[in-house]
């Protein structure tokens, strides 16, 4: 027990990856709509690529198998993102296009929240607490 704790009070951040059969075409979609910033692009051809909005990143990795997978299979993995203005980011999101699939609403365990999914098929959910 004093190992895990040791070795959790280390870590201080987490960066999901989401596998995509076109990473520049995620990074377009991620700047572009959602309006995060391109941070680093890795490979000839990208193979590994990363975005940023604040302190909050998300990786790409091309894997085509799991954007396959994901569509195949309908499943649709989750990234849960904390923000401070979830009504006028929301605002944003519609203006560019994102697909809304949860309309903005305030969510009993205590966030302003709506979903949007992304071109691979991820469900981002967008929350502000309350």
């Amino acid at each position: 027990m004093e190992q895990e704790k040791n070795i959790s009070s280390k870590i201080h951040s987490t960066v999901p990856v989401i596998g995509t059969d076109n990473i520049k075409k995620s990074i377009i979609y991620y700047t572009k709509v959602l309006g995060f910033l391109s941070d680093f692009e890795y490979g000839n051809p990208v193979v590994y690529a990363g975005v940023k909005s604040g302190d909050a990143e998300i990786y790409f990795s091309y894997d085509p198998e799991i954007v396959n997978l994901i569509k195949d299979k309908k499943i649709s993995p989750e990234i849960f993102i904390w923000l401070s203005d979830a009504d006028n980011l929301f605002k944003e999101h519609v203006k560019n296009g994102a697909e809304i699939i949860e309309p903005i609403s305030d969510r009993p365990w205590g966030a302003r929240q709506y979903v949007v999914k992304d071109i691979n098929g991820y469900h981002l959910k967008f929350a502000q607490p309350l």
